[in-house]
């Protein structure tokens, strides 16, 4: 076997022996920079689009020509939360604290809510309320023509995860580990499940026959009793986490991972196939029997319901959230700087819009990972225990003949080393 490029020269590893594990709290998407970057799912609503970007913009265009409508700019930066509509008031929240309503028209301010934190989530409206997290841990509703506060529940970590309905409750997960289902109109809590790593969540969870499907960046998908709380099922998938929403498509569940994988399984929980990309990506979406994503890896990418790539798209950056769709076309925006329309059936380019600044810089997607190597004494060249390798090498007490060692995954090694020996099957069952 060829050595893994880790730093480690002339080492012959397994890669079956090898562990990663994340040593610190998930905060990639609180350290995105100013810039033109676009970072989150376009609203189209008559026959216009809407998105912010992180010059603090948020834009409306046409949907038919990609020209400019209206631009309103907030305080700062206006990332993956992302606009929805309501009663022709756009609601979008921002960096600087603030959830905005807007004027779907002409764009002009209706009312603003300060929170004590930045707003990450896409909101959620519900019989006239709007649901929404905050950097600040509260969970809010607002009455949604007013602005006015209904109630807000506290939790104890940052909420990055857009609010779920399912009948009169919300679903939300916090940086506290936690799941919780709320009472729509009180705020109350219904029930509470306990992860084992911090809840992140852009797209929402998928509810389908009184079943959420949820997730944490512990790496466990789970099928949980809507109304309860109790698990039915969890299988533990990938190695870098969730933070994208899933999507269900008849029968089958679509989970995007961190380890740049998509996978499709079925309602129990078996993994049906997988499609492998080389960076993290985003919530795919459903259109015209094709499923459609966005990806790190540059690319835009339309595959089959069988998980057999159709086509791609190349941008000059990242790619990130989820694609909207109007009347044959996919729309997407970019850390390029540039809003994409394209042929949904061909990827050919139909328009492009371009925002103010330059690409906004943003933290490498596995700087919280360490990658642990356990390898047996015997499978060490002698050459390579000659030399004096710098990485903390410690005997294990239970395993004598290992040796343990452990390095930071930096970005040029993590893709090298994914790319290369990706598990076939790395799903395991509790």
């Amino acid at each position: 076997m060829e050595g893994l490029e880790t730093g480690f020269d002339d080492f012959t590893i397994d890669m079956g022996k090898y562990e990663v594990k994340q040593v610190r709290e998930w905060d990639r998407m609180w350290k995105v920079e100013t810039g033109g970057s676009i970072d989150c799912c376009p609203l189209i609503y008559d026959d216009k689009v809407y998105f912010g970007s992180m010059n603090h913009s948020i834009h409306c265009i046409d949907a038919v020509t990609g020209e400019l409508i209206w631009k309103y700019r907030a305080r700062d930066r206006v990332g993956a939360a992302s606009p929805i509509e309501k009663n022709g008031i756009i609601y979008i929240g921002s960096y600087d604290r603030n959830m905005y309503a807007l004027d779907a028209l002409m764009g002009r301010l209706v009312w603003k809510f300060r929170t004590e934190g930045m707003i990450h989530p896409t909101g959620v409206i519900k019989d006239g309320t709007l649901y929404f997290g905050s950097y600040d841990r509260n969970f809010y509703a607002l009455d949604a023509a007013t602005g006015a506060l209904k109630w807000k529940f506290r939790t104890y970590g940052k909420i990055l995860c857009d609010p779920t309905v399912f009948e009169n409750t919300i679903i939300i997960g916090s940086y506290d580990r936690n799941f919780y289902c709320l009472d729509a109109g009180t705020g109350q809590l219904v029930w509470k499940l306990t992860a084992e790593k911090e809840v992140v969540n852009a797209g929402g969870f998928a509810v389908l026959h009184g079943h959420v499907y949820m997730f944490a960046f512990d790496n466990i998908v789970r099928k949980v009793d809507a109304r309860t709380g109790a698990v039915i099922w969890k299988k533990r998938i990938g190695q870098y986490g969730f933070t994208c929403g899933t999507v269900i498509h008849e029968d089958m569940l679509l989970v995007p991972s961190e380890d740049g994988i998509l996978f499709a399984m079925d309602l129990d929980g078996n993994v049906l196939w997988k499609f492998s990309t080389t960076k993290p990506l985003g919530t795919p979406a459903v259109y015209n029997g094709k499923i459609y994503f966005t990806c790190e890896d540059f690319n835009f990418y339309c595959i089959s319901m069988e998980g057999k790539l159709v086509w791609k798209f190349r941008t000059q950056e990242m790619n990130w959230w989820k694609p909207s769709f109007l009347r044959g076309n996919v729309y997407f925006g970019s850390y390029d700087c540039h809003f994409y329309c394209l042929d949904a059936e061909t990827g050919r380019l139909a328009w492009k819009f371009r925002t103010e600044g330059s690409p906004s810089k943003y933290p490498p997607p596995y700087e919280q990972f360490e990658i642990e190597l356990k390898i047996p004494e015997s499978e060490v060249r002698e050459e390579a225990r000659e030399k004096r390798y710098d990485f903390g090498v410690a005997d294990e007490e239970e395993s004598p003949d290992f040796y343990k060692s452990r390095i930071t995954y930096q970005v040029s090694t993590q893709y090298a080393s994914k790319g290369k020996y990706q598990k076939d099957s790395d799903e395991e069952e509790f």
